[in-house]
């Protein structure tokens, strides 16, 4: 319990470094009939305690072991394809991750990558703007999922297993009241807003999973930040070890189940809870469009 409790702290007092919300305007949310959904790059997972107890229990054993000579923090990928911060020795069995990078011809707008540099890997982003796109639709909007995500600006040397970089990294994001991309042209697709999707605590913590959805609500024509708020949750689903087993599928089928609740959430504080006027007068409504897609995986 009491290591609940410093959590809970510590979760209160990132959450308190956050930039504030923005409620977007009424008559703003009631223009919106087409919304571009784009996934933000995730943190990789933090886990504690560290994974490699469990893989060597050597580690769990035997104090005496000097760690520091045999052990790094490296980001591997474990066999579901979760991406993880954590410990790994020279013999270890899991795969550490190395960064691919777009090729040029790929980078059709500055700032956002293809999701497939990414297709080796599990980002919870990506299913959550999948999520995202799905409620958008039931609710009487057109959603597009474009195939693309915003990679964090964060130079390669500090790409580390020190979740420090990261977390800034989503904090700048999350509190610049203007785009860091030019979404400008996508005016052609007649997108009449962007919804970024991000995540702020991203962890497993004995045997509580928080995770914590930041969402911004963007005017391509403009870039300007029209809407910003985050949800979060702290669901006790069982242990890392349990979670991360069988290729990680109980923690996949815990995000989505707790991301959809966290999603929603964050649609309603946004004003996109209900379908827009005409839809509701018996006006045309309108259906999904998914561009590319973003994989359900």
């Amino acid at each position: 319990m009491k290591r609940y409790s410093v959590l809970l702290v510590l979760l209160a007092t990132l959450s308190a470094c956050l930039a504030p919300p923005i409620k977007p305007p009424v008559a703003d949310t009631n223009q919106i009939r087409k919304v571009l959904v784009v996934p933000v790059e995730a943190p990789p997972l933090e886990v504690r305690p560290d994974l490699i107890e469990s893989r060597l229990p050597i580690y769990r054993q035997n104090d005496t072991v000097p760690f520091d000579l045999f052990l790094e923090m490296k980001i591997y990928r474990n066999p579901g394809g979760v991406l993880i911060a954590g410990l790994v020795s020279h013999d270890d069995i899991v795969q550490e991750a190395v960064p691919r990078q777009a090729r040029a011809a790929d980078k059709i707008i500055p700032g956002l990558e293809p999701l497939a540099s990414l297709a080796d890997n599990w980002v919870p982003t990506f299913e959550l703007a999948r999520l995202a796109a799905s409620q958008l639709s039931s609710r009487g909007l057109e959603a597009v999922a474009g195939g693309h995500y915003y990679r964090l600006p964060i130079s390669p040397r500090e790409r580390t297993a020190n979740l420090a970089h990261w977390h800034g990294a989503i904090r700048e994001w999350y509190k610049r009241d203007t785009s860091a991309v030019d979404y400008r042209s996508y005016q052609a697709e007649r997108i009449d807003a962007v919804l970024e999707i991000g995540l702020g605590t991203y962890r497993i913590f004995e045997a509580q999973a928080p995770l914590q959805l930041l969402v911004k609500l963007i005017n391509p024509a403009t870039g300007q930040v029209i809407g910003r708020t985050d949800a979060e949750a702290f669901p006790v689903k069982g242990s890392a070890q349990m979670l991360l087993d069988h290729e990680a599928e109980r923690f996949k089928e815990l995000v989505v189940e707790v991301g959809a609740r966290l999603v929603s959430q964050g649609l309603s504080d946004l004003g996109l809870s209900s379908p827009p006027r005409n839809a509701l007068s018996g006006g045309p409504t309108l259906e999904t469009s998914v561009a590319e897609g973003v994989p359900a995986r």
